[in-house]
């Protein structure tokens, strides 16, 4: 999606430039929609003419190396790639295509770097350029899972969700990540914030079985909470002063209505859950946006509550779209 919204500030650049950038910008567009159609010959020769018209201009050069990359030659997109790096206006992007291309041009050497070194490097760099982009967190991450070191993709992913508290990914690949190591508080927060973030339904449900999972053992007799404060003291809550002898999805009803009660000021990171809970039942919608946590994974038993509430199910689905939730401040585990 990117190069379309390159276009649309092309246009709006070109409606107050000279007669010659307005001969790149049509040169350019055609090239992009050359390079879309599978034609990347055309399309580079296009590019390049707009880039000679416009040699300062980022996004040509940027064009070009993408439809060489696309072209199946990443070393060529990587000698118009790599300069980008210290362009005023570089974004995440070219930070992310040029790690791609050094992990092709790794693959082809007859001895890979097993490291991938210069592919990571590529995404370390962009980080110190631009610490604010979430993606290049979860690009960078997501490698490091690959070469089996999830404790460093994890404190990668963690400091993305600090410095890009608004990207949703990283949250829920750090909940995956410390379900793996036990900790199921803050697998929980993750996840839920991600269920509460994104709208890519395939991994929304996925993020509603970790919270499943992982709420399970919280409000169970017998969690082994982390010595952490502020699981010992949840613990403690729900021993006192959450008792339920209420099975199924109830239990997971009463337990959280306690915890919306007692802990509705604490200053503990799962705050951000607990105020999101207080708005949703605000709207009327707390046990609707339950239902689609610890009900969806039953098909049979969610199909009939949401036939018994079809009015209370589209009234959330329409809400949930327009109010993603929204972080004042970031989430630190640590």
């Amino acid at each position: 999606m990117r190069h379309f919204l390159f276009v649309s500030l092309l246009l709006l650049v070109s409606l107050q430039c000279k007669p010659q950038s307005e001969s790149a910008y049509t040169i350019g567009v055609a090239g992009i929609k050359e390079v879309e159609a599978g034609r990347y010959k055309a399309g580079i020769k296009l590019l390049k003419q707009a880039r000679q018209l416009q040699p300062e201009q980022y996004d040509y050069p940027f064009e070009i190396g993408r439809a060489y990359f696309l072209s199946g030659d990443a070393k060529m997109a990587e000698k118009y790639l790599y300069p980008l790096q210290y362009h005023t206006n570089v974004q995440a992007d070219l930070y992310v295509l040029l790690a791609k291309c050094y992990a092709t041009l790794n693959e082809s050497r007859k001895t890979p770097d097993e490291t991938r070194k210069k592919e990571l490097d590529a995404l370390r760099y962009g980080i110190q350029k631009l610490p604010r982009s979430g993606s290049l967190y979860y690009e960078l991450g997501s490698r490091l899972i690959q070469l089996d070191e999830p404790i460093k993709a994890l404190v990668i992913f963690e400091r993305g969700i600090v410095n890009a508290p608004e990207f949703a990914d990283n949250y829920f690949w750090a909940s995956k990540l410390l379900k793996a190591t036990g900790n199921d508080l803050w697998s929980w927060i993750y996840a839920e914030v991600f269920f509460n973030l994104t709208e890519n339904e395939e991994m929304r449900r996925t993020a509603g079985l970790l919270i499943m999972e992982t709420t399970e053992q919280i409000f169970a007799k017998d969690w082994n909470a982390q010595p952490e404060k502020m699981d010992q003291e949840l613990r403690f809550l729900l021993e006192s002063n959450c008792k339920s002898q209420s099975t199924d999805w109830q239990l997971y009803l009463d337990k959280r209505n306690c915890l919306m009660n007692e802990w509705r000021t604490t200053d503990f990171p799962i705050s951000v859950l607990i105020d999101r809970m207080h708005l949703l039942a605000e709207k009327g919608f707390l046990e609707t946006y339950l239902a689609t946590i610890y009900l969806e994974s039953e098909k049979s038993a969610f199909l009939s509550w949401v036939a018994a509430h079809p009015n209370e199910y589209d009234a959330y689905v329409k809400w949930r779209f327009w109010n993603p939730l929204s972080l004042v401040r970031p989430i630190k585990r640590i």
